[in-house]
């Protein structure tokens, strides 16, 4: 299948794995000198709202399904292909939660070339255990920043550990140009960063053409080279597009990471 990002694409009522789009991660990781394998160790979480299936009666099922799989993968899925593919499911018949994730699994693990996924899939009953949280640490969205093109973070001679947020992060679909909203946590431990610069930094990417996953891992590898932290965790929270919100994570080997408890309030 060609990428169906930026075209219409019929709808189809039969479940279709073939509807799934890989892109190879190495798309976007040789340009930002990412080499294999990389610096970091990561998952990707996509949140889907709108899926729906039959059960054995014909009757709809609606359920709010949670995918997770490494970022050491050799694939990405396309999020506009998942859509279709998840849409597909809507008139198939299954015999209950469990044999919709198996089938979204067994679906997605040849197209990512991993066998390294989970999904985990909530029905209406359960919607009401989705907790809505905040993100962590220190909000840095108030104050000046730098406005140049290109803004070269720069550090502090303290060592510190440190949390912190910010919801201005915006960047543009490669393949559209439209803008993906979001926001980013990162978690260091390493010379202090500058917050004027980091604002300035965040900010420049709101005409940076980069898919959410492309977008985590740069400000990884920037955040890294620039106060070269002995830990390090940097987790991006995308809005919802299509009902499916995406949140890849990056970090350093062994350190600690920010586990949500639920989803960001814009998402």
């Amino acid at each position: 299948m060609n990428n169906p990002l930026g075209r219409q694409v019929p709808h189809s009522d039969v479940f279709d794995p073939s509807l799934l789009f890989a892109i190879p991660r190495s798309q976007s990781r040789v340009p930002l000198g990412i080499k294999d394998p990389p610096p970091f160790s990561g998952l990707d979480r996509w949140t889907c709202y709108e899926l729906a299936w039959l059960d054995q009666h014909g009757l709809p099922v609606l359920g709010i399904a949670t995918l997770e799989y490494p970022a050491d993968s050799p694939m990405l899925v396309e999020s506009k292909s998942l859509k279709l593919f998840l849409g597909s499911m809507n008139f198939t018949r299954f015999g209950g939660v469990l044999d919709v994730a198996a089938a979204i699994q067994d679906a997605l693990r040849p197209v990512l070339g991993t066998e390294t996924i989970s999904v985990s899939i909530k029905t209406v009953s359960e919607w009401g255990t989705i907790a809505v949280t905040n993100p962590v640490g220190e909000c840095i969205d108030e104050g000046s920043a730098e406005t140049h093109h290109t803004v070269r973070l720069k550090i502090g001679d303290d060592e510190v550990e440190e949390v912190l947020h910010s919801n201005l992060l915006r960047s543009l679909c490669p393949v559209t140009g439209q803008p993906d909203w979001g926001t980013v946590m990162i978690r260091y431990r390493g010379r202090k960063l500058d917050r004027a610069s980091l604002r300035g930094y965040l900010l420049m990417h709101r005409s940076y053409q980069g898919f959410h996953e492309e977008c985590c891992e740069r400000i990884f590898i920037d955040v890294a080279a620039a106060c070269n932290p002995s830990d390090l965790w940097v987790g991006c929270s995308y809005t919802r597009r299509g009902g499916i919100d995406i949140n890849p994570e990056r970090w350093l080997p062994g350190s600690q990471r920010i586990v949500l408890s639920g989803r960001l309030p814009r998402q």
